[in-house]
């Protein structure tokens, strides 16, 4: 069943972005549609982490660029799911402004995520208390930010603060762009200059190793790396991989020219393979950890030879 109007909510903000390259009010193409593609992500994010699927966001442009310095009106409108707003009715869904709230993009909060960020900077988090009237306090070391779980969830949402990054951060490395801000008739809100845009790049996604197995294995040479990361290109008889060659002596025998290769060469190895998930992506590595045998490709016929006495 398709939303009805009383099944929206709607809100709007304009993006603003400055500095001496934008004095003609002009903003390349390759670096606004990321940043605009980005915004779009950073509220589908929101919607999803707090609504879990029972309503639909979009973010739309909102009428003409305006002068001045580079801004864009932009309107966000979230839509109910009709069989979610049956199923949850006591659950009530987060509105399209109080998305935009949470996020710390407009002047009625200062504990939204964006504050969140930027208070942070490049420090480690080292404590978070969730306290019983449903307020966080995030330590880095004495230092600490209150704020509530919501704007926590998204806080530790990878994608969202990889969206942060490509709407503030990354515009504000373009030669002669300095300055980002939400604009309010009241003054600038959400406010990054140049020297603040780096607190705005996501951190690395932690890895969680899986599980690690030995095995015998048979590969055949695809590919020979004489690089520094010894990564080789093998074909196990069902698909071709590369994995990296950690046995010291063989790689010696290599650097030496004691050991010779031709495509399709066989290889009995010992095969470490590992798998790991970094965020949400599952990550398989393989290493070569002992050359057993070097069998060369096509280099003899086999015969039925015997000796006699």
């Amino acid at each position: 069943m398709e939303a009805t109007m009383e099944d929206m909510s709607k809100t709007s903000l304009q993006i603003v972005y400055d500095g001496p390259a934008l004095q003609s009010h002009e903003m390349e193409v390759r670096d606004l549609a990321p940043a605009l593609l980005a915004l779009g992500d950073l509220f589908e994010e929101a919607n999803a982490t707090l609504n879990e699927g029972r309503s639909k966001v979009s973010v739309s442009v909102k009428g003409s660029f305006k002068t001045g310095c580079f801004a864009i009106d932009l309107g966000v409108t979230q839509s109910l799911i009709q069989q979610a707003q049956d199923l949850f009715a006591g659950n009530p869904v987060t509105a399209a402004l109080n998305l935009v709230t949470i996020l710390g993009l407009t002047g009625t909060t200062t504990k939204g995520v964006f504050q969140l960020i930027k208070w942070v900077r490049n420090r480690k988090i080292t404590n978070v208390e969730i306290m019983s009237d449903g307020v966080v306090r995030v330590f880095c070391d004495t230092d600490h930010f209150e704020t509530e779980e919501k704007v926590l969830s998204l806080f530790r949402n990878w994608r969202l603060r990889k969206a942060f990054q490509d709407v503030v951060h990354k515009p504000l490395q373009r030669p002669g762009v300095d300055y980002f801000a939400v604009r309010e008739p009241q003054g600038d809100f959400a406010a990054v200059s140049e020297t603040e845009a780096d607190n705005f790049i996501a951190p690395e996604q932690e890895e969680e190793r899986l599980e690690e197995n030995d095995r015998i294995a048979s590969l055949q040479l695809v590919n020979v790396a004489f690089r520094g990361d010894n990564k080789w290109r093998f074909f196990d008889g069902s698909s071709t991989f590369y994995a990296t060659i950690s046995d010291e002596n063989f790689l010696r025998e290599v650097e030496l020219g004691e050991t010779r290769f031709g495509k399709g060469d066989l290889l009995k190895v010992m095969l470490r393979e590992k798998k790991s998930m970094v965020g949400e992506q599952l990550k398989a590595e393989q290493e070569v950890i002992q050359v057993i045998e070097h069998r060369r490709a096509g280099v003899q016929l086999t015969l039925p030879i015997s000796t006699r006495q």
